[in-house]
């Protein structure tokens, strides 16, 4: 069966769905990498082979007429399907002894890479992609086989989920601050300046709560991205901060962070899992990963 003959030119309807998502033919055209003359023109070659319009050109920019926002959302989707087919081909023709990981960024950098040469030693073999996100991964088109991420029971139903460990958050802050200004139970620790994470902007809440207190009503402390910047923030004596004690390990021993509050220590409800698409465990290497993780 041939398709040539129904549809218009693929760069035609790529240069249509691009501007159509930015309602604008100058950043269609950087995204595409042309120039914003040569999205008009594919723009309006496109509408004269269908014969119907699918912009309104008007002094306040580009709308989309009610054809063109019917096409739209069809079209965005069968791009999104054939990125996805080509992204599944691709990690298809990957050799079968590379490993892509992904993880949070905090977690790649305090607890998997001190203890990637174990892996490696046992099974120099295979060859590890270790990239990071703090986002939730698709696991069917993007090209991950195996992930360790931070959640609860509750994951999509295509992928195998298995428990690593619990999250306990820690109190923790530079020993010349908590020098200047001790802190020797729950109440001292609001005279301090109390670093934020900002993608969990509810720690602090839930550790005072444990501690049978009221939270500040207002945190007048930075907010951090990553907990590694937070850690770096309070070993610079910035502040307190709330951070998962699997990631202060170092700090603690060499002395460059202390826990002032050993004794309200929190767990969270979530915790540290490895997915990976249900069926793929009997992949060697996902299957030598998953082995060397619960070892």
């Amino acid at each position: 069966m041939s398709f040539s003959h129904d549809l218009p030119s693929l760069n035609a309807l790529r240069a249509f769905a691009a501007a159509g998502r930015h309602l604008s033919f100058t950043r269609a055209a950087e995204e595409l990498h042309v120039t914003q003359g040569a999205v008009s023109r594919l723009v309006k070659q496109l509408e004269e082979e269908l014969g119907i319009a699918l912009f309104r050109r008007g002094p306040r920019g580009l709308q989309l007429t009610e054809a063109g926002a019917a096409y739209l959302p069809a079209l965005s989707e069968a791009f999104e399907r054939m990125a996805a087919a080509t992204r599944l081909i691709a990690r298809a023709g990957r050799p079968a002894n590379r490993l892509a990981i992904t993880m949070l960024p905090t977690f790649a950098m305090r607890w998997f890479m001190p203890r990637l040469a174990d892996f490696q030693h046992l099974h120099p073999e295979i060859a590890v992609d270790v990239t990071s996100a703090d986002r939730p991964i698709n696991f069917a088109t993007e090209p991950v086989d195996v992930g360790i991420q931070y959640g609860n029971e509750a994951w999509p139903a295509e992928l195998k989920a298995e428990f690593l460990f619990a999250e306990t958050v820690i109190l923790v802050g530079a020993p010349a601050l908590l020098k200047s200004k001790p802190v020797k139970k729950p109440e001292d620790v609001k005279r301090h300046v109390l670093l934020t994470h900002s993608t969990r902007p509810e720690a602090w809440a839930e550790w005072f709560s444990a501690a049978g207190l009221k939270p500040p009503t207002q945190l007048r402390g930075p907010a951090f991205e990553h907990f590694f910047m937070s850690i770096e923030a309070a070993v610079n004596g910035l502040g307190l901060a709330l951070v998962p004690d699997i990631f202060v390990q170092a700090e603690l021993t060499n002395g460059r962070l202390a826990e002032p509050l050993p004794e309200h220590r929190v767990q969270r409800r979530g915790g540290y899992y490895l997915l990976h698409l249900a069926g793929r465990e009997r992949e060697p290497a996902i299957r030598a990963f998953r082995n060397w993780l619960f070892s």
